[in-house]
């Protein structure tokens, strides 16, 4: 009875023995990594220096009538952020000066009395818009904003100035301020603009907010959309001329 319980032990521990060195020698699984770089250059696109096309600015003005005429835009050939045409003139045309009362000069009131200096651009037609157009090939993607201000109107041949002034830019209307760019229209905007002539404060025009405005941006602005507001009573006979002045600065209106 004895002896065979006491061979049971025996067996029970050989068993165990046999086990115990197999999970001793087991090697540990060490994990490896390997990396692989990657790069890509963009370059800034090439210069653009001629007036585009305001319907589509994706393409150059072709038109031998002025084909490559700025208006009243100064053009740096060599400037990646610039003016590559602004339209040269505006005419309010002529009404008679009243004795009373301030006096005010719209489409409105009369339609076709202020015209915009047209350019033929790609086509026959010429444009009759106030034509605005800005290059960026910076390739920094920063945005732009462009002002503008207006000197007093000065009578020919005299001292005398238009007092009281305003010239407004309804730039803000949609339906009749277009805006066209070569790529990405998005994140570029115009807003209504009331420049003094008296004091010529500038005021904001367009804008091109970060991460947008590259490439070519044409803005057309309906001669129904401009006015001339608050001249005062009694303004002598004759002709006033100013100028406006446009200014294209290389960051965004916060």
């Amino acid at each position: 009875m004895n002896k065979r319980v006491s061979s049971l032990v025996l067996v029970g521990a050989l068993a165990l023995g046999s086990v115990l060195p197999l999970t001793a020698n087991a090697e540990a699984v060490t994990e490896t990594s390997g990396k692989t770089t990657s790069d890509v250059e963009f370059l800034p696109p090439e210069n653009v220096i001629n007036p585009v096309d305001p319907t589509d600015p994706g393409k150059t003005v072709t038109d031998p009538d002025g084909a490559k005429d700025p208006g009243g835009a100064t053009v740096d050939p060599t400037g990646p952020l610039s003016f590559l045409y602004v339209s040269p003139s505006i005419d309010f045309g002529h009404q008679k000066a009243v004795s009373s009362n301030t006096q005010n000069i719209s489409n409105a009131d009369t339609p076709g009395q202020i015209t915009v200096a047209s350019q033929k651009f790609n086509g026959t037609d010429p444009n009759t818009n106030l034509v605005t157009e800005v290059s960026d090939t910076r390739g920094t993607s920063v945005g732009w904003n462009v002002q503008v201000s207006s000197t007093p109107l000065t009578l020919e041949g005299a001292t005398d100035v238009l007092k009281g002034a305003t010239i407004n830019l309804g730039a803000n209307d949609t339906a009749k301020n277009i805006v066209n760019n070569s790529g990405d229209a998005t994140g570029i905007d115009g807003q209504d603009a009331a420049l003094s002539t008296e004091n010529g404060n500038a005021a904001t025009i367009y804008t091109a907010a970060k991460d947008a405005g590259a490439g070519q941006t044409a803005f057309q602005l309906s001669p129904d959309n401009i006015t001339m507001t608050g001249i005062e009573a009694n303004a002598k006979a004759g002709t006033y001329k100013g100028t406006l002045t446009w200014t294209l600065n290389d960051t965004p209106v916060e």
